[in-house]
């Protein structure tokens, strides 16, 4: 049985390095719609047995019940270390074989990205595919019952790395330059905005790629 797992911080609180380019509103509209899209993403994968959001955001939960995915609540935001060491362990829990991680603001990615991690992971104890500066880690798969000490944010590919190494895991890395797209800073929207105006297939049935639209965020941020 294998578990996908998205964890969600509070819509209010989400996306603080984009105060200087959107307001609170827009900061939260950009939460909702790059969730919708990983969520429906996700829930075309057929070969993930269960999807499980880490989260008390109301919207959210309202957002996985329409994609028919579970909730694991939390009290407070903890961060996304925590929120995922939590999911994991519940997974170890309940059976799961394997557990694939991934942010909810990754809105480029496609579930023939999903499907990759997944055949990868036929062959190997640690899937990694790295953000697209190379630091951070977008998706993490890993088999269960092995443990890996985890720490989600700046550099925390080089870590997750490192501790497979040293307990001698085997770990393939996945250059998927949709998923390694994660919206955290100004540039990141001028990125997105970019790759939407270079091949509008990306933004069929996209939410992100509608309020783009809607909020004139192409030409804004191109």
């Amino acid at each position: 049985m294998i578990w996908a797992v998205v964890p969600v911080k509070d819509f209010q609180t989400a996306k603080q390095r984009l105060r200087a380019v959107l307001t609170p509103n827009e900061r939260q509209a950009l939460a909702r719609a790059m969730l919708e899209d990983v969520l429906a993403a996700l829930a075309q994968v057929r070969e993930l047995d269960r999807l499980v959001l880490v989260t008390r955001e109301p919207h959210a939960v309202t957002l996985a019940r329409r994609f028919g995915a579970f909730i694991l609540s939390e009290p407070s935001n903890r961060g996304q270390t925590a929120a995922v060491e939590r999911a994991f362990a519940q997974a170890r829990r309940q059976g799961a074989s394997a557990v694939l991680a991934l942010p909810g603001d990754v809105p480029l990615i496609a579930p023939t990205d999903v499907e990759a991690i997944l055949r990868a992971g036929e062959r190997a104890d640690l899937v990694l595919v790295p953000s697209r500066d190379g630091r951070g880690t977008n998706a993490m798969w890993l088999r269960l019952p092995l443990g890996l000490p985890l720490r989600f944010g700046e550099d925390s590919f080089r870590f997750h790395h490192r501790a497979a190494q040293e307990r001698a895991l085997r770990t393939i890395v996945l250059d998927l330059p949709r998923v390694a797209l994660d919206v955290d800073a100004p540039e990141d929207l001028g990125e997105l905005a970019r790759r939407y105006s270079a091949a509008p297939e990306l933004a069929l049935r996209s939410p992100t790629a509608a309020l783009f639209e809607e909020r004139g965020w192409l030409a804004r941020f191109k």
